[in-house]
Order: structure tokens, then C-alpha cells, then sequence
């Protein structure tokens, strides 16, 4: 699918309690350029507030984001997507049954990853830590994505 305008990613880990809100929350912060969601891949579970505590820390904005199954944006009316990223392969072996794969430029990325049964301190140290690792990764995306844009327009 080419991508036209503001590109449209959707960070997708399975239970979109930790990692796809962080990676949201980072976008939103830093990549005004890229229109940006999160979801579940399973069963959304409950936002982690050691995840909420680490970007309050870290400046920044947790307002707005909550868990949310993947299936809405394979509905009518859903925003387009152009780039889909899943946080780990089970995230990744669970959106096969989605149609929007087939249309979608899909990347795995491995972060390590966040148990939600640990203590608060332990996962919010956790998330801090991943903070660096996520913007980079979303900077390159966002690099790549204006590449192929570039690209596209030549």
C-alpha cells in the first residue's frame, strides 16, 4: 500500500498494557510527523501504572492512552494504517487472522520484555531502561518511512 500524507502506525504487543503505550506515548511526544495508535494483539489487558509512573518521570504526557483490541482497526470507518510494528512474534502470530496484514508494511521488534507480574519499582526501572531503546527504533522507522516517501514521490 503506498503511503500518502501523515503516515499511520500501529504498535501492537499482545496485551497492549506496557510496551505499545510506551512506544504511542514516545511517538506522540517526539514524531508529530507519524499518526500513531496502539492495540492488543490478544486480550487487552489493564495500562500498567508503573508504566504511567515511568513516562510521568520521563516528561512524558500517559493521558489518553488505554488498552485496546486490534480487531478496531479492521473495522469500517478505523483510521488507514500504513505501518504496522509487533512487540514480539506472539504479537506477530496473532494478528495472522487480521485482513489489515495482508495490506501493511510489518516489522517484529524484540524488545525485552516487561513482566507485569514483577514489583512496580522493578517495571517501572524496566520501562526507563527501554525508553532510549523504543525512540531510536521509532526514529528509524520514521527515517525509513521518509525514505520510501521520498522515494515514492520521485
Amino acid at each position: 500500500m503506498a503511503m500518502t500524507g501523515r503516515p499511520t502506525v500501529l504498535f501492537v504487543c499482545p496485551d497492549n498494557g506496557g510496551l505499545s503505550l510506551l512506544a504511542e506515548a514516545v511517538a506522540l511526544k517526539e514524531h508529530p510527523e507519524l499518526r500513531v495508535f496502539s492495540a492488543a494483539a490478544l486480550t487487552p489487558g489493564a495500562v500498567d501504572p508503573a508504566l504511567v509512573a515511568c513516562l510521568d518521570a520521563a516528561g512524558i504526557p500517559a493521558d489518553g492512552l488505554s488498552a485496546k483490541p486490534a480487531g478496531v482497526f479492521a473495522l469500517s470507518g478505523a483510521p488507514r494504517l500504513d505501518v504496522l510494528v509487533t512487540f514480539g512474534d506472539e504479537a506477530r502470530r496473532a494478528l495472522r487472522r487480521l485482513p489489515l496484514l495482508g495490506l501493511l508494511h510489518l516489522e517484529t521488534w524484540h524488545p525485552v520484555a516487561v513482566r507485569h507480574d514483577g514489583a512496580a519499582g522493578w517495571r517501572r526501572a524496566a520501562y526507563r531502561r527501554l525508553l532510549p531503546e523504543i525512540g531510536a527504533a521509532i526514529a528509524n522507522l520514521e527515517a525509513r518511512i521518509a525514505l520510501r516517501l521520498s522515494g515514492a514521490a520521485a
